[in-house]
């Protein structure tokens, strides 16, 4: 079909030589690699039979799903650029992003669907389960695809031509739609089978719950797929499941967030899950604390491995191995721990002052990365794109050093550093601290306003047993300064979190740490002076 290397060259050579092998199992069925590619085609075929473009954009809206591997697919063959949203923002919020990415065709599910009701999109199509007995609104996508033409095309590699725009969570104003390549999407692929040291091999199986309206859901499941590996796909978390999944399928891989591994670790459901043919978990998207990480490791016994990305790199930038892992485990190098590996091979990493200078061998700056895998730009957003991209390195907002031996480490986020006194604190390494206590099952941090100090250090627990704010900062004091220690502890039901783990900090600050709301809160909390 094409010589040279293509998006859906490794995903094609599977269909060719291994096409009766699963490629992708979801709870609605299992579905051959020689399936996937006839319905990506056939996907193709359709749309253009609509009239749709490859620079036209198509907005899909639900969980995961083996309907949005082939729209994927599908984009990669030279079909319309694929949007996925998140199914969880409200009807304004959808709509607004559908709107914004100018898209000409929408494809949800039944619940998305009943959200939305009647839209303004000439092409809608729903996603429909088997077990469905409601009725159709708009166009059932598995009948449409099934009538379409399955002839196929040359593949022709086109490094420039978009084929994801992944929009992002909207922490500052609205959200911006990344806009992503086959280039992209090729160096990736590339670079993380270069730089992996573990082995995914052919119709080995890797449990996947990320979302797929996360760049870090969406690589990994390429990932696996161009592995010729099984993908077993789940449309949400629930920690038992996963664990019984993984130990009753004998699956080989699976790919977690730090808040999925404490889930597992912490199931206290008295089953012994055997887990013998688990050979590696890879994680990332939110940082991982020492004890969860260590409770991972007893509980699964297994290799893990470490992504550090953003969706304007096609996700991931460096990685901490599994070799560095065993060093950890061992306490051969302790060191190591927190750090977010090397970066992956075609990347390269500064760090830099507000300037624009790199900064001195370990100091502290920003975070900016020169690559293959930097996003096209934001759509139609020139401005965001200048801002975001200066003389040829993505400025990632993201606080890090680098040591002696290349290792990165994330100290923070850049608006989550926290400035006390003129201090800089970074959150994550106290959330790092209030980790390790026995009582604390998830712990977030931010600075709250302080008329002396300018902010001071705000800490929101989840206990898991009875502990009280003085002992809480008793304990921090043993592994911070002072002026790290948190000043205000509030003891909260849940951390809020998005779909892929991370904090939402912009959340907490609303709610916890604005002025209005300082002194309802001084008075509420028990103070850790």
């Amino acid at each position: 079909m094409t010589s040279g290397i293509h998006p859906f060259s490794s995903i094609n050579f599977y269909c060719e030589t291994r096409p009766h092998d699963i490629a992708v199992a979801d709870e609605n069925g299992s579905y051959s690699f020689a399936r996937l590619q006839m319905n990506a085609w056939q996907a193709v075929n359709g749309f253009r039979s609509l009239g749709l473009t490859q620079n036209d954009r198509i907005s899909l809206i639900c969980k995961n799903r083996y309907e949005t591997l082939v729209l994927l697919a599908a984009a990669l063959l030279g079909g319309p650029v694929i949007v996925p949203i998140n199914r969880r923002l409200t009807r304004s919020e959808l709509c607004w992003i559908i709107d914004d990415a100018q898209s000409k065709c929408v494809i949800m599910d039944e619940e998305t669907a009943t959200l939305l009701g009647d839209i303004e999109c000439q092409n809608v199509f729903i996603l429909k389960d088997k077990s469905s007995s409601n009725p159709e609104i708009g166009l059932c996508f598995a009948r449409w695809l099934s009538e379409q033409s399955v002839e196929k095309n040359e593949l022709l590699f086109t490094p420039r031509r978009d084929y994801l725009q992944v929009y992002t969570s909207g922490t500052s104003g609205f959200p911006k739609g990344v806009v992503l390549t086959e280039g992209n999407c090729v160096s990736q692929l590339i670079a993380i089978s270069l730089t992996f040291d573990i082995a995914i091999l052919p119709n080995e199986k890797m449990y996947q719950t990320l979302p797929l309206f996360h760049v870090g859901g969406i690589f990994i499941s390429l990932l696996c797929l161009s592995k010729g590996a099984r993908l077993i796909l789940r449309s949400e978390f629930n920690p038992q499941a996963a664990c019984e999944l993984i130990s009753s399928e004998e699956l080989e891989h699976a790919t977690l967030v730090p808040a999925m591994i404490q889930a597992c670790t912490s199931l206290g459901d008295g089953k012994n899950y055997d887990y013998r043919s688990l050979k590696s978990i890879i994680y990332g998207a939110s940082p991982i604390s020492e004890p969860v990480l260590r409770a991972g490791r007893q509980h699964f016994a297994c290799d893990f491995v470490q992504i550090y990305g953003m969706t304007e790199t096609h996700s991931v930038i460096s990685m901490l191995g599994a070799r560095a892992h065993k060093e950890i485990f061992d306490s051969r190098d302790s060191s190591l721990f927190g750090s977010a590996g090397h970066p992956i091979i075609g990347s390269h990493i500064q760090i830099c002052a507000p300037d624009g200078s790199e900064v001195a061998q370990g100091a502290i700056g920003e975070i900016r990365v020169k690559s293959d895998l930097v996003m096209k730009g934001y759509w139609n957003n020139p401005e965001a794109t200048n801002e975001a991209i200066q003389n040829g390195y993505l400025l990632t907002g993201d606080i890090g050093r680098i040591d002696e031996r290349g290792y990165l480490f994330v100290v923070d986020r850049l608006k989550d550093i926290i400035v006390s006194g003129g201090e800089n604190i970074s959150s994550l390494e106290v959330e790092s601290v209030l980790m390790r206590h026995p009582a604390v099952a998830d712990a977030a941090v931010i600075g709250a306003p302080h008329e002396k100090w300018g902010e001071i250090v705000l800490a929101l627990l989840v206990v898991k047993s009875q502990v009280n704010a003085s002992e809480i900062s008793e304990f921090t004091r043993e592994y911070l300064s002072g002026f790290k220690v948190p000043k205000l502890i509030v003891f909260i039901d849940s951390i809020p979190r998005n779909a892929g783990g991370k904090i939402l900090k912009r959340k907490l600050r609303e709610s916890y740490a604005t002025p209005t709301e300082s002194a309802p809160l001084l008075a509420n909390a028990e103070a850790a002076n």
